[in-house]
C-alpha cells in the first residue's frame, strides 16, 4: 500500500511541475530552441506556398544580405545576421517575392541603454501570394 501511495504522489508531483513549468515557459513543446543571440533574423513562412525573401541592411556601414527561398510552413534562421554596439539601431529591409515595396524594420541587435536585452527580428509571412508579412522584435540572448 505504501509503494502505491509513493507512486501516486510522484506522478502527481511530476504533473504539477510540468504544468507550472509550461505556464512559466520553462519547458518548450517545440523541437527548436527559442533562444537566439542578438542580431538574429528569423523568417517564418506561415503560408501554403514557397516564398523568395531578400533582406538587406539599410545603413551603409553594414554589409549583410539574406537571399533565400522559404518553403511553406518552414522557418529560416540566420543567427547573428547583424552585430552592432549597445543602443545602436539597425534598419532591416525585406522584399517578398520578385516585386513589391520593401518592408523596413528597426532593430537593437545588442540591446538598448540600461543593460536592455539584445533583440532578434522575426518576419512572419502570413500569405505568400499577397506577400503579407509582419516584423516583430523579440528578446535575444547575449
Amino acid at each position: 500500500m505504501r509503494n502505491r501511495r509513493q507512486f501516486l504522489a510522484a506522478v502527481g508531483s511530476t504533473i504539477s511541475i510540468a504544468s507550472v513549468s509550461g505556464c512559466l515557459g520553462v519547458l518548450s513543446s517545440s523541437g527548436t530552441d527559442p533562444r537566439y543571440p542578438g542580431g538574429t533574423v528569423v523568417i517564418e513562412n506561415k503560408g501554403d506556398q514557397s516564398l523568395a525573401v531578400s533582406i538587406t541592411i539599410v545603413e551603409d556601414e553594414y554589409d549583410a544580405t539574406i537571399e533565400t527561398s522559404v518553403p511553406a510552413g518552414e522557418t529560416y534562421v540566420r543567427r547573428e545576421f547583424v552585430d552592432a554596439d549597445a543602443g545602436e539601431v539597425v534598419t532591416l529591409s525585406a522584399r517578398l517575392g520578385e516585386s513589391g515595396d520593401p518592408a523596413t524594420f528597426e532593430l537593437l541587435p545588442a540591446g538598448g541603454e540600461n543593460n536592455a536585452r539584445p533583440e532578434i527580428a522575426r518576419l512572419a509571412v502570413q500569405n505568400a501570394v499577397e506577400a503579407s508579412a509582419q516584423w516583430t522584435a523579440e528578446r535575444g540572448e547575449r
